[in-house]
C-alpha cells in the first residue's frame, strides 16, 4: 500500500498540475469471509506542470490506482484531487492515460498510440506536436 507519499517539484514550472490532497482508496470485501483493501492511504502529492515523477513500487501497492484517480476512472475514498487547481470531477479531460496491459495497437508507432484519444475526439493535429515534444523529453534514447 502507498501511504504518506509526499515529493517536491523536481522540474517544470510552479503551477501545480495534479494535486493529491490526504487521497484514500479503499475497494471493498467481495464477501463476507474477507476484509476490505485499502490500496493507498493519505496520499498528498503535487506534480507541477511539465514536471516528470516516476512512482516506483511492488505490484499492487497502489500505483494504477493512483493513475486511476488523477484520469478521473476511480473517485477516492477519501480526500481529494485537482487538476490546475479545479476539482476533478468524472473523467479528465485534460490528459491522456494508456493502460499498462495489452491494449497498445502493435500495427500503430507510439506516437500513433500516444494520440489515439486525440484522433477519437478530432484533435489529432493540434495535439500530435505536443505530443512529439513530450515523447522526444522523455525518451531514454
Amino acid at each position: 500500500m502507498l501511504a504518506n507519499v509526499k515529493t517536491q517539484n523536481c522540474g517544470g514550472d510552479e503551477t501545480i498540475a495534479v494535486k493529491f490532497d490526504a487521497v484514500t482508496c479503499e475497494f471493498p470485501a467481495r464477501d463476507e469471509k474477507t476484509e476490505g483493501y485499502i490500496a493507498v492511504k493519505d496520499v498528498t502529492l503535487d506534480v507541477a506542470n511539465g514536471e516528470f515523477l516516476s512512482i516506483v513500487g511492488p505490484t499492487g501497492c497502489g500505483k494504477s490506482t493512483l493513475l486511476n484517480v488523477a484520469a478521473g476512472l476511480l473517485e477516492p475514498s477519501y480526500g481529494s484531487i485537482q487538476i490546475f487547481g479545479e476539482s476533478l470531477r468524472g473523467l479528465n479531460t485534460s490528459a491522456g492515460y494508456l493502460f499498462q496491459s495489452d491494449t497498445l495497437m502493435p500495427w500503430r508507432t507510439a506516437l500513433e498510440n500516444v494520440t489515439t484519444g486525440l484522433e477519437i475526439r478530432g484533435r489529432s493535429r493540434e495535439g500530435t506536436s505536443g505530443a512529439r515534444a513530450t515523447m522526444a523529453r522523455t525518451s531514454r534514447s
